[in-house]
């Protein structure tokens, strides 16, 4: 009894364990920019920097920005992201259910704010504030997901590229095409992080529970007595 209850409870460990990815990404997003304003610098297709969506504390949606190693393996003194662009979509959102790190604020995002298209918002920080990665949430709008802040992608409506940012404070070798060396860019885009299928889930939680039955299979044939085993083989006892 005590073995069947240990085993109970290793299948539950396991499922929980295999399930949990899925419901984790039910409740949040990642997406990618791969798009520069220095594309001779920063080739497109090379993924500059990741923002993930998520569900929050309280209804909160959470965003975090952060740079992949493509930009950190540049990366100077006083290095981070100084803005951030995005649509706030049919949520109702303004600039006001923005909680933003210290030293950040928002404002309506200028037509000339990006070269990747318009965006409902900027916030942007100053030189001494810039941030890796750049934390901030949407508040006090009910019902939202972080889906929503994906919508006119997901609508086939690319009114932009998603969403974009401008990173400084590299130091890169070589002269852009302005005669000067390249210590900042903008970056756009919006290629989606593939996770893991479901279905592969499914699969992953089927073996492992496969796996763990064999095993305990296994143990319990090891544990009976030299009689008991020879009488399920169909030997004469």
């Amino acid at each position: 009894m005590k073995t069947l209850t240990r085993a109970y409870a290793i299948s539950a460990a396991i499922c929980l364990a295999v399930f949990a990815p899925i419901t984790a990404s039910a409740a949040s997003v990642s997406v990618f920019l791969n798009l520069s304003n220095e594309s001779v610098q920063f080739p497109s297709d090379t993924n500059y920097l990741e923002v993930t969506i998520a569900d929050g504390l309280d209804g909160a949606i959470d965003f975090r920005v952060e740079t992949t190693d493509a930009l950190k393996s540049i990366a100077d003194s006083n290095f981070g992201i100084q803005s951030f662009s995005l649509n706030f979509g049919d949520t109702g959102a303004t600039a006001m259910n923005l909680a933003l790190p210290d030293g950040w604020s928002a404002k309506k995002a200028p037509a000339n704010s990006s070269v990747f298209g318009f965006f409902d918002v900027q916030i942007a920080g100053t030189g001494s504030s810039r941030l890796d990665p750049l934390e901030f949430s949407i508040v006090g709008v009910a019902g939202d997901t972080p889906f929503d802040y994906l919508a006119e992608l997901y609508e086939g409506r690319l009114i932009s590229s998603g969403f974009a940012a401008h990173v400084a404070g590299f130091s890169l070798s070589g002269e852009n095409g302005r005669g000067r060396q390249l210590t900042s860019a903008q970056f756009g885009g919006s290629a989606p992080v593939v996770p893991l299928p479901a279905s592969a889930w499914f699969m992953l939680s089927g073996l492992g529970i496969l796996a763990l039955r064999a095993k305990l299979s296994k143990r319990q044939n090891a544990e009976k007595p030299a009689d008991h085993q020879r009488f399920d083989m169909g030997l004469p006892a």
